[in-house]
């Protein structure tokens, strides 16, 4: 009788331990659905008060909710152009540049001959445009003059790194920083980090220019845990804060140089007046007002504003 009690106990304790283990998994996994580290740290940086001069994505507003941009599809990262007041976005299994106005409404398409990958794009100045290829981790550098509908990466000036070859996780964005003359560039996941790269482009034609690429590991602690991948960067010049965007997250976060959080704008049913989650954010880019534009595949548009500037459509 001892002797079957003992294996008694030692079942009971088998099965609880199981249970438990059950329950922990159901919880993990319930946690992870929810996006529950994404939405936790939203709401502390929401309630939190910051001293800065950035922008108040606290205060943003939905006012152009999901717009189909005509039959595109895959639409992936998005440039505003300072000089036209436009913005272009790369549809990333067609190899084409679709230049569009900013309520959405398409402008012209660019055929780009060369490469089918393309997952972000940039404006510099003039008629310079950066686009990135994901797939065999590559920059190009790009001419793009008003007449222009055609063009190939032959004639391009190419950049291409050691990273994971022909891998699909590789550059997800790339944004113009004016102020250092430099790229940023994020990578999409495994690992997941930003990093800057000079020498691409220099303003000055007259000037030697030397490639140098380097991680930015400022960005490394709250991308660890707090965004699961990167979809997009944009640079907002008049703030000198950098916008990381994550498509699995649906999170906008603002950072200042030195990676500090400076707030976030969420992309779930029910943030900032939206009536459905943004599917899949891919591109971000943000106007000379601060009015800030995303791209979600396969090819809606959003805009937010401001409380005070927003009128829903």
């Amino acid at each position: 009788m001892k002797e079957k009690s003992v294996v008694q106990v030692s079942k009971n304790r088998f099965l609880k331990a199981g249970a438990a283990v059950v329950v922990l998994v159901t919880m993990v996994s319930t946690l992870y659905v929810l996006k529950a580290e994404a939405l936790a740290w939203h709401l502390w940086h929401q309630f939190k008060h910051h001293d800065h001069q950035g922008l108040d994505l606290a205060d943003y507003e939905v006012a152009i909710e999901g717009k189909p941009l005509a039959n595109y599809k895959n639409t992936s990262g998005l440039a505003f152009n300072h000089e036209t007041g436009t913005l272009f976005t790369v549809l990333n299994d067609k190899g084409l540049i679709v230049e569009f106005s900013l309520d959405g409404e398409p402008i012209r398409e660019i055929q780009v001959h060369g490469t089918d990958d393309l997952e972000g794009i940039s404006h510099l100045e003039k008629d310079f445009y950066v686009v990135a290829d994901e797939r065999e981790s590559k920059l190009w550098l790009l001419q793009i003059k008003p007449e222009t509908r055609d063009i190939s990466v032959k004639d391009a000036k190419l950049l291409r790194f050691g990273l994971n070859e022909r891998g699909n996780k590789n550059f997800e964005g790339v944004t113009y920083d004016s102020v250092h003359h430099r790229l940023i560039v994020v990578k999409e996941r495994d690992p997941k980090y930003v990093m800057s790269v000079t020498g691409l482009y220099e303003p000055d034609a007259s000037k030697q220019s030397q490639i140098e690429v380097q991680r930015l590991r400022q960005f490394d602690p709250a991308l660890k845990w707090a965004l699961r991948d990167l979809s997009s960067v944009t640079y907002h010049e008049h703030t000198g804060h950098f916008f990381l965007l994550s498509d699995e997250s649906k999170l906008l976060k603002q950072f200042n140089e030195a990676g500090q959080t400076l707030g976030s704008l969420a992309l779930w049913k029910g943030f900032h007046g939206l009536h459905e989650s943004v599917p899949q954010a891919e591109g971000v880019s943000i106007d000379d007002e601060g009015n800030v534009y995303i791209v979600s595949e396969p090819n809606l548009f959003y805009v937010f504003k401001p409380k005070m500037h927003a009128s829903h459509t």
